[in-house]
């Protein structure tokens, strides 16, 4: 008998680990690691389509604005506080404390 996940529930799983990949690409950014930053920009746009996908829209226009902040400024000019409110919504997002 195989189990199958549902979807959504293997999608907050997978929001916590977006979360880990998030600020590990934001530290990279800040110590000037090159070619970070576009891998910074592309997680972002993933993460904007998909969280939207499952209905997530707080996530997804945080990460469309982070984004756009991310593809904006000089290289290391990214104030460490800007990926906070992207992190905490999707900590809040994987357990399930918010709808969209």
């Amino acid at each position: 008998m195989t189990t199958k996940i549902d979807p959504y529930v293997a999608y907050r799983l997978q929001l916590l680990q977006d979360g880990q990949t998030l600020r590990s690409l934001w530290e990279s950014v800040g110590r000037g690691e090159p070619d970070v930053r576009d891998r910074l920009a592309k997680f972002l746009h993933r993460l904007h389509g998909t969280s939207g996908t499952y209905g997530y829209e707080q996530v997804s226009a945080l990460a469309h604005d982070l984004r756009e902040v991310v593809v904006a400024r000089p290289p290391r000019v990214l104030d460490e506080n800007l990926a906070e409110p992207l992190l905490t919504a999707l900590v809040e997002a994987s357990l399930g404390t918010v709808g969209s």
